[in-house]
């Protein structure tokens, strides 16, 4: 088989896509609308891509199909591009590789090497201390395809070599250590509201989105910033836990709630400010990002919203749609 990054030239070329959706092509993706077949589902395109290669009936599935593709680059995306391309090397890293996967696309703590990894392979691809920024910046095609013929060949030495890039990935990591720490010694506040789904989380700065996934039990966070002494407001944002978007198997399902009104609803309380309450529309929006105050450019502000009002806005949204429907 053979890597290319994806172009509209390849539209109607005979192709597996590997993690991204990509027109006229086979699936091994977990993201939403994907078409993988059925036996090779799993939560990540990595683990998809060994399900594949272990599956007895592999043949069956894309029979003369040697061109594989992806549309954008990122952990699972280049983990899965290689394992399929090195399968009797990926074999044996089956759970190292899903770990660095899990990392990356749903902010879980899967392992210290599987974060680890995520962090080093970001900070290759967008760090202004990346070995290959030079030659990344001057690159004429697209920076992803630069990205894949880069690192591809650097793997699975990578694993191997991780403390030798330590300073990519070392501060990164340690600021997620920090918050797991906050969270483990009760410093950074959760509130479980178990029949809404919803954690709350309190702190003066936002805690590491793995320590979140970590310690909390909701499928929506609403993660407070409590800057009231120093700035003279709070920063809100609600979130779907941070795998909601995509096709998953054994993590549960998270459907998607309509949240227009209740941001309509803060916003009558909020009042005219320069920021405001948005369930969407806003630039460099997460994937899981459900509610936030903030606006069009999606820049930081601070709501005058007290937490407890808040909440309690929240909280009997989300009530009023779960009696909405039964």
């Amino acid at each position: 088989m053979v890597f290319y990054f994806y172009e509209e030239a390849m539209k109607g070329v005979p192709k597996i896509s590997v993690d991204g959706l990509v027109p006229q092509s086979h699936h091994l993706s977990h993201w939403k609308g994907n078409q993988t077949p059925a036996p090779l589902k799993a939560d990540t395109s990595t683990e998809i891509v060994l399900r594949y290669l272990a599956h007895p009936q592999q043949k069956q599935f894309f029979p003369q199909v040697s061109i594989i593709t992806n549309n954008h680059f990122d952990t699972d995306g280049l983990l899965s591009v290689w394992t399929l391309l090195n399968p009797k090397k990926a074999e044996p890293m089956a759970g190292r590789l899903i770990a660095a996967a899990e990392a990356g696309d749903f902010c879980s703590f899967s392992s210290e090497e599987g974060v680890q990894m995520n962090l080093l392979i970001d900070a290759f691809a967008a760090s202004q201390e990346s070995p290959i920024l030079s030659q990344l910046s001057a690159y004429p095609g697209p920076k992803e395809a630069f990205l894949y013929k880069t690192i591809l060949p650097m793997l699975p030495d990578l694993f191997r070599r991780k403390d030798e890039y330590r300073p990519l990935w070392r501060e990164s990591y340690d600021r997620i250590i920090q918050s797991m720490e906050l969270f483990e010694k009760g410093i950074i506040g959760v509130e479980e509201h178990e029949q809404e789904s919803l954690s709350v989380i309190i702190d003066e700065q936002r805690p590491a989105r793995q320590a979140i996934d970590h310690h909390c039990q909701g499928n929506l966070f609403l993660v407070i910033e409590d800057r009231e002494r120093e700035e003279g407001g709070f920063g809100y944002e609600l979130e779907y836990r941070y795998y909601a978007w995509a096709d998953t198997v054994t993590r549960p399902p998270i459907q998607p709630i309509p949240m227009e009104p209740l941001a309509e609803h803060l916003n009558r309380h909020e009042g005219l400010r320069e920021g405001k309450w948005m369930a969407g529309g806003y630039a460099a929006q997460s994937m899981t990002s459900a509610l936030k105050y903030t606006d069009e450019t999606g820049r930081r502000h601070l709501s005058r919203l007290h937490p407890d009002q808040v909440i309690q806005m929240v909280l009997t949204y989300l009530q009023s749609r779960e009696i909405d429907s039964n």
